[in-house]
């Protein structure tokens, strides 16, 4: 389940936001570098029921058996009144777990806003083919931009050698081309790149040493996730 998979990426536990509209999910890792802000619409599910309110979830114990379905199975989830436990179906399997007080769940994150000057949207694929490469060489990862070239330099430079791959062309679509040149922890954005979907848009949003804003569309467009990354600062 890619949303989940998402959210497991940054935390363990968190707040759902329930309307008769959809849900949305805001959460923030423990050290305070990543964040999570998601919003499903009621229509990126296959039926959608519910009054306004918030669930604590365990979302590792979530994933236990959402993780039996198979790639076509429907997962259902409801809330039993008298139980007040979350009920999850799957193909037969009815799995009940104890929700936890939402009040124990850590605060969510106000998103702070940015005016950044530079933003490009690429292929997930070309992004991930740029994590990797770095990882080869370091643990640490540079985007980088320059005000006119339609191009994206993803780079990282270890205590022997280097990498850097470019993105330009047909690779990618430059919405800002402005100044752009920030140092990302490049286990953070492992685990931010891996649970996007494969061949998936997404669009950066970067800085001079600000945090790198990630987002892009699940469920056919009924759902986003806008992920922000603090930067790693240099001693």
């Amino acid at each position: 389940m890619t949303v989940l998979s998402s959210l497991r990426a940054l935390v363990d536990e968190a707040r759902i936001r329930v309307t008769e509209d959809g849900l949305t999910v805001r959460a923030v890792d423990s050290a305070n570098v990543a964040m999570d802000d998601l919003e499903l619409e009621a229509a990126a599910f296959e039926s959608f029921e519910a009054s306004p309110g918030t669930l604590g979830l365990n979302l590792d114990r979530l994933a236990d058996p959402v993780r039996l379905a198979s790639k076509d199975d429907l997962v259902q989830l409801f809330l039993d009144p008298e139980s007040g436990k979350l009920i999850v179906v799957v193909d037969g399997l009815r799995y009940s777990m104890a929700c936890i007080d939402s009040k124990t769940v850590r605060a969510e994150p106000t998103p702070p806003e940015f005016d950044l000057p530079a933003a490009v949207t690429v292929d997930r694929d070309a992004l991930q083919r740029g994590v990797k490469a770095a990882d080869l060489v370091s643990d640490h990862v540079r985007l980088r931009m320059e005000a006119g070239a339609d191009a994206l330099v993803i780079e990282a430079e270890g205590d022997t050698d280097a990498v850097t791959l470019e993105l330009d062309g047909d690779d990618i679509e430059v919405l800002a081309a402005g100044d752009a040149s920030t140092l990302f922890s490049l286990d953070y954005c492992k685990k931010l790149v891996r649970t996007i979907p494969a061949r998936t848009p997404v669009t950066l949003d970067l800085g001079e040493d600000f945090p790198l804003i990630l987002s892009y569309e699940l469920a056919d467009g009924d759902g986003t996730i806008t992920r922000m990354l603090a930067p790693r600062i240099e001693t």
